[in-house]
């Protein structure tokens, strides 16, 4: 008798190229496991990799016309096992499953009546168009059987649109269009409200109208999910255009102030090997914004740049312009992140308006607070700390006082005055002050 193997390790169920009856195979084996053998239960189409599934059958010919089906099996096993477990026959008119092992049978679930249905019309559809009983991976067995799903789908439509029978010649729906799951390949409306023919819904990706899935494939992702609902507007995404939270290292260890960037890097390396508090965790999408959830601009975050969830923003710091937001990690470590207030000892981003750096020795002035209270006392504490007294007049950095009498010929910062050597070919890095000079 002819057999395909339609599952194995090295035919997956989420083989793009694998046989058209994968699916519909994969469920009829997850319902018998589920009932027979819970333990080796398959947990999704995208994980499975320890079961093997062989669909076989058999023809005869006793009268003219196309071959009938005689037999009709599925064996299942798991790849670690040298004898089927399972048998079920689709084909006797008390359909069943038989434990080879418990030499005992049950009748087939109802609930896998419309799978069992399309297993038996693909194979006689199969032997009728193709007149053979081998099958090869390649483009004429699934084009059959997007065919069915075609021919499936108007049948449908017109039993709903011409009362008390059907009508042939109507093809699709006269409401809306048509998609198809890239998956099973069902052939369905667009739209859920469709009172003609929305069964199995249908939905497809906001972004990338291609990827289409049905709710039954919807359901049976695994762990590489191929399509997420946006908590925010409901709309279905890729999963590479959600924001998604990878989850906090459980255990940080306990460093000192990172020295260089190398060391941060290194720091960060230690982090990343650590256990996460949750495992990936998806957001909104691109265009939404579900409250609590940041970004930290952190060079070598443990984020790797994704958005981080309320769960892991525990210990965050927000600059006091509320433009802001890093990880305690990211806020203690990175300093390209945040300067703080000599006095007060309060974090602040680099481009905060509540406090200033000299670009030349990288010294802090006080934050506004801290200047605005030495002030008032007046006992001449402020002249303690840096205070700004020049600006460059290309870019507007500051140089602070005791930098600026060293630097009596300044009038343009390092990086500018690079970018102005470079363009005029000029060898001379001697700082130049003509008469427009800025003084603070």
């Amino acid at each position: 008798m002819p057999a395909w193997t339609i599952i194995s390790p090295k035919n997956p169920v989420n083989d793009p190229e694998g046989h058209p009856m994968r699916i519909n195979v994969y469920r009829v084996m997850k319902a018998v496991y589920h009932i027979l053998d819970p333990s080796n239960e398959p947990s999704s189409t995208i994980d499975e990799v320890k079961h093997i599934a062989t669909l076989e059958y058999a023809l005869s010919q006793e009268k003219e016309g196309p071959p009938e089906i005689s037999s009709l099996v599925i064996h299942l096993r798991l790849s670690a096992q040298t004898d089927t477990r399972f048998d079920v026959v689709l084909h006797d008119s008390d359909m069943q499953i038989k434990d080879k092992v418990q030499n005992t049978c049950i009748s087939l679930p109802g609930e896998l009546a419309l799978v069992l249905m399309d297993i038996s019309w693909f194979i006689r559809e199969f032997v009728i168009r193709r007149s053979a009983i081998e099958w090869t991976p390649g483009p004429d067995c699934r084009r059959i059987w997007e065919q069915i799903q075609e021919e499936k789908y108007n049948q449908r439509v017109s039993q709903q649109e011409t009362a008390g029978g059907t009508d042939t010649s109507r093809i699709g729906c006269s409401s809306c269009p048509t998609g198809r799951c890239k998956n099973c390949k069902v052939v369905s409306c667009w739209s859920a409200n469709c009172c003609e023919s929305s069964e199995p819904p249908i939905v497809r990706c906001a972004k990338h109208e291609n990827n289409v899935l049905c709710l039954p494939c919807l359901e049976e992702q695994g762990s590489k999910r191929e399509l997420e609902k946006c908590p925010a507007c409901k709309s279905w995404c890729c999963p590479r255009d959600m924001r998604k939270c990878i989850g906090y290292p459980v255990t940080i260890p306990s460093v000192s102030h990172a020295s260089s960037p190398n060391h941060f890097q290194h720091i960060m390396t230690i982090y990343l090997q650590t256990a996460k508090v949750h495992p990936l965790k998806y957001g909104s999408c691109g265009q939404c914004e579900l409250p609590g959830w940041r970004r930290c601009p952190g060079n070598f975050c443990w984020s790797k740049h994704n958005a981080i969830c309320p769960e892991c923003t525990s210990g965050g710091i927000m600059c006091a312009c509320q433009e802001v937001w890093a990880c305690g990690v990211c806020a203690e470590h990175d300093g390209s992140i945040f300067i703080r207030c000599p006095r007060c000892d309060r974090r602040f981003c680099t481009s905060c308006t509540y406090i200033d750096q000299c670009m030349s020795c990288a010294h802090v002035t006080l934050c506004y607070d801290c200047a605005e209270e030495t002030s008032e006392v007046g006992d001449g504490v402020v002249e303690m700390f840096v205070t700004l007294a020049a600006t460059c007049d290309s870019c507007g950095k500051k140089v602070c006082s005791r930098c600026a009498p060293h630097i009596g010929r300044w009038s343009s910062c390092l990086g500018c005055l690079a970018m102005e050597n470079r363009r005029t070919g000029r060898a001379d890095t001697q700082y130049h002050v003509p008469h427009h000079t800025t003084r603070l």
